[in-house]
């Protein structure tokens, strides 16, 4: 304990990761629960599981790991049994120079380093790593350390491939494409049929990849078995439907969003996973914003009314930036209420709600009662029809701050979106403050980064100098050899100042808006994403993947 040099609540707030408001706030929790002070903060949403970390890895003067960007060695988990691992909170991770590196959440613990050091015979290199992201991968990797479940479904189509008929668990395959799916980090998980085959396929970082192959003669059992669970009528295979499941895998909780449609070959299905009331543990500089960005960002959910907009695409993070904001509100003295469909992220401070179409409960009449609960900021998880758009209009013309999402390609784009929903140029000018236009691209893996020359044609495109070093993922068992790990934003950020606001108002030609935009520092998506390939933080090839 000597390294201790203040208490956790007075480090926290020395750096500025709390407020006084909120240490006193939790003193009073503690009073009513017993937890200790991290606990609380945490539970609360006060202070990231990252943030958390940090500071005590400060305390304790160890080295903090970002244990999102890494899958450990399985050969050196099955060194230390799964009781010890998760008794201690720890995780190996990788021998260097002939220690053991392993991953921590409590570095007062004393026992921790005694223990493996006890049971593998290597003294090991301890590093702070976040409590909950930690717990979720020892159990997840001990898991499949226990359950190799690759070699479950490949001993499947090697049964299936000898004998299509023969009968199998259809029913535990599909929970272990699930468990594979959450493993690899999936958004989508796609059933594709063929002439021959029946192809699994996973969206992980925005892109498909290919993750598993079957004999066609088990396509129907795989759809008649999600159809079950999704509450899908199995006997009409004619038509597109819908349906939704739950799943969970070791205490993670997935809504997914089941779709079918009939191709020449079968029904395609495809599900999305959405991570179910996962908890808010994330702040606005884990969305990847350059500093300057930061600044209008920052300068746009701090105004007190007016309405704020997140656009882009399907899976490009719309609802993770909302959630940001709202964890840099003042949720101890505001009201703050949301309506989402589905409840997204769990957070403790603030009035959630979800969407009950059978209980006529949408987004419109959510406004609209949320207008007399005294609110102070309203979210509403996307404006998608003309009924909605008015009443987020009216909330933010009577004195709420709004925030909402929109399916629009660019920030520029928002403003004829919503005339096209009915919203009259006058009302918009008076409303909007201002539109965060993102999509996402992929990180290079920091574990086989090596440097390149991007094709010369790229490097005009995006106007990026030809005597700058380059950098790119070569490809490595941690990134699974696609050279890349995780995502990260780039953006267009619309401040709507008076100008613009007249320019709205007066129905101008959008590129008139556009250039008077530009005049006050408006960039654009490829400008943001030059700025992280000249960061080293993504690659060009990944650019002109997303923007073309």
């Amino acid at each position: 304990m000597s390294g201790r040099q203040m208490p956790l609540g007075e480090l926290l707030s020395s750096r500025g990761l709390i407020t006084q408001e909120q240490i006193e706030f939790v003193l009073h929790e503690q009073k009513a629960t017993g937890e200790r002070m991290g606990e609380a903060l945490l539970r609360l949403g006060f202070v990231t599981d990252s943030d958390l970390a940090r500071v005590l890895a400060e305390q304790s003067r160890m080295e903090f790991f970002d244990i999102r960007s890494f899958n450990p060695d399985l050969d050196l988990l099955a060194l230390l049994p799964y009781s010890v691992a998760k008794k201690h909170s720890v995780l190996p991770l990788f021998e260097k120079d002939g220690r053991l590196y392993a991953a921590v959440s409590d570095p007062f613990d004393p026992t921790v380093r005694e223990a493996v050091f006890r049971i593998t015979g290597k003294d090991p290199f301890l590093c702070v790593a976040a409590a909950n992201q930690l717990n979720k991968l020892i159990e997840r990797h001990y898991y499949m350390l226990e359950h190799p479940i690759d070699k479950e479904i490949s001993r499947v189509v090697e049964s299936l491939r000898q004998n299509p008929d023969i009968e199998i668990d259809v029913s535990g395959l599909v929970d272990n494409l699930f468990r594979s799916a959450i493993t690899f980090r999936a958004t989508d998980m796609h059933i594709s049929p063929s002439d021959l085959s029946t192809r699994v396929l996973f969206r992980i970082d925005g892109v498909m990849r290919l993750a598993h192959v079957f004999p066609a003669a088990l396509h129907q059992r795989l759809i008649t078995n999600i159809k079950v669970r999704s509450n899908m009528d199995i006997s009409e295979q004619r038509r597109p439907q819908d349906g939704r499941m739950s799943f969970d895998f070791l205490g993670d909780f997935f809504d997914v969003r089941v779709s079918s449609l009939r191709t020449n070959h079968g029904e395609n299905m495809v599900m999305r996973l959405l991570p179910s009331r996962g908890s808010a543990s994330f702040s606005m500089n884990d969305v990847g914003f350059e500093e300057e960005d930061l600044q209008k960002v920052h300068q746009l959910f701090k105004r007190p009314f007016g309405m704020v907009l997140v656009t882009g695409p399907t899976g490009s993070g719309k609802t993770t930036t909302l959630y940001a904001s709202l964890r840099e509100q003042d949720y101890i003295g505001k009201n703050i209420l949301t309506v989402e469909d589905p409840i997204e992220y769990e957070f403790l401070m603030i009035r959630q709600t979800q969407v009950n179409e059978k209980a006529d409960y949408t987004f419109s009449s959510a406004i609209r009662t949320f207008l007399r609960q005294d609110p102070d900021i309203i979210l509403v998880g996307e404006i998608r029809d003309e009924e909605t758009a008015i009443m987020a209009i009216r909330a933010a013309l009577t004195g709420h701050l709004l925030l909402s999402t929109l399916h629009t390609n660019t920030a520029i784009g928002a403003i004829a979106r919503l005339k096209d929903l009915g919203v009259t140029p006058f009302l918009l000018s008076s409303a909007l403050s201002g539109v965060i236009s993102q999509r996402l691209v992929r990180l290079i893996c920091p574990h086989c980064k090596v440097e390149y020359r991007p094709r010369k044609e790229l490097l005009d495109l995006y106007q990026l100098p030809a005597e700058q070093v380059y950098w790119r993922g070569a490809g490595c068992p941690q990134c699974r050899n696609t050279g890349y790990y995780g995502r990260t934003a780039i953006s267009e950020i619309l401040v709507c100042s008076k100008d613009i606001c007249h320019l709205i108002g007066e129905d101008a030609p959008l590129k008139v808006v556009e250039e008077k935009a530009r005049q006050t520092g408006f960039h654009d998506f490829a400008a943001s994403g030059r700025a992280k390939v000249l960061n080293g933080l993504t690659d060009v090839d990944e650019l002109y993947r997303v923007l073309g």
